[in-house]
């Protein structure tokens, strides 16, 4: 399936466009549910976040110049809170009964800003010397939708460390982790939420724990775990052992014949028990992670493993933003007007998850 297809066919698609964007914008007035309803659409015509490409995708009868105005003039606005419940609502709605969300961060670079508020330096993910740029954090949340998986965001924050309210990197995470969990205490269902590294830290572990929900979470190799009667650094207990159960796992576009082992094991996190699965075959280092899942079979573990491996869908979702909708490349320099450029384009990208999810094509992929 083909995203340049997908995005041509706009014209075509205009009106489920705008049935998405009304549904949205409900409750707001109506210069927010056009201001929405020309995003949506003018992102997904154009495929560019740019305000002179989306206004040149529109059309309008006025000067281009005045469209470019009205929709910088709106973006600066704090919008309505109901857009964003709304459409968390719509996309949930995609997930199923047994929801799963991967969580990540990102990072915007913009190198040669000078104007942008609150530009701080972070770490450049897409550099091959990993290195430090002017840029902004990205926190994301995505749910992967029932029936093909496709990544669909359900959380999404431009933030920088200089901002002065600024509070930490943690509190970002936990604002993110709570958005999704109201949503699921409001249907009285769990998730299961997918972590990589750099989320082994025990505020994290006794956050989910605080909230109730199940989670997968890659552990670092300096956590330490009780196993009979003993505290033992985690590398010791994956060096010791070599995997009992032998399955086959997709990685990296290859079936890998893989073994696995599950073991009882306490954390320092509120000195809880958890399930420590070793894979072995992976790659040179055993994958060990940790989850409060219940595991009775082999399946189970089959289960937690892909679970754990469908976590790429994220990161592919980043480099979909910024390649084929040129993201990094926008121009507002106020940061709540950035953040909701970045909302704009997150309902766009929404839409069409759920719109070849239920068409039965595959994306991302």
């Amino acid at each position: 399936f083909s995203m340049n297809n997908f995005t041509m066919n706009t014209y075509e698609m205009k009106r489920d466009i705008v049935n998405f964007s009304e549904k949205i914008s409900k409750n707001c007035d109506k210069p927010t549910s056009k201001f929405v309803i020309d995003m949506v659409y003018g992102i997904l015509k154009s495929k560019d976040i740019l305000l002179s490409s989306i206004s040149e995708a529109l059309q309008e009868k006025t000067k281009k110049a005045n469209t470019i105005d009205r929709l910088s003039n709106n973006l600066a606005l704090e919008l309505s809170e109901n857009i964003d419940t709304n459409y968390r609502n719509i996309a949930i709605e995609a997930l199923g009964d047994n929801p799963v969300f991967l969580i990540d961060d990102s990072d915007i670079i913009k190198p040669l800003g000078k104007k942008f508020e609150d530009l701080g330096i972070v770490r450049d993910g897409s550099s091959l010397k990993k290195s430090y740029e002017k840029g902004y954090h990205v926190t994301e949340i995505v749910g992967l939708t029932e029936s093909k998986k496709q990544p669909i965001s359900m959380f999404s924050k431009i933030h920088s460390s200089t901002s002065k309210d600024y509070v930490s990197a943690n509190a970002v995470t936990f604002e993110a982790i709570d958005s999704v969990c109201t949503l699921l205490n409001e249907r009285s269902i769990k998730g299961t939420f997918v972590n990589d590294r750099g989320y082994d830290s025990n505020e994290i572990f006794n956050h989910y724990f605080d909230k109730k929900q199940n989670f997968i979470i890659r552990l670092k190799e300096n956590r330490k775990v009780y196993l009979k009667h003993k505290w033992y650094p985690i590398t010791a207990i994956r060096d010791s052992r070599k995997g009992k159960v032998k399955i086959k796992l997709m990685f990296q576009g290859q079936e890998k014949e893989c073994y696995v082992s599950v073991l009882r094991v306490q954390i320092t996190a509120k000195k809880k028990w958890l399930n420590l699965v070793l894979v072995y075959g992976l790659g040179e280092t055993p994958m060990m992670l940790a989850t409060n899942i219940d595991i009775k079979s082999k399946e189970d573990l089959i289960k937690i493993s892909r679970l754990y491996l469908d976590r790429w869908r994220i990161e592919e979702y980043f480099k979909f933003k910024k390649q084929e909708y040129n993201f990094e490349n926008f121009r507002v320099r106020n940061l709540r007007a950035i953040n909701n450029l970045n909302k704009m384009l997150t309902y766009a990208i929404g839409l069409i998850a759920i719109l070849s999810d239920k068409i039965g094509k595959r994306k991302f992929v």
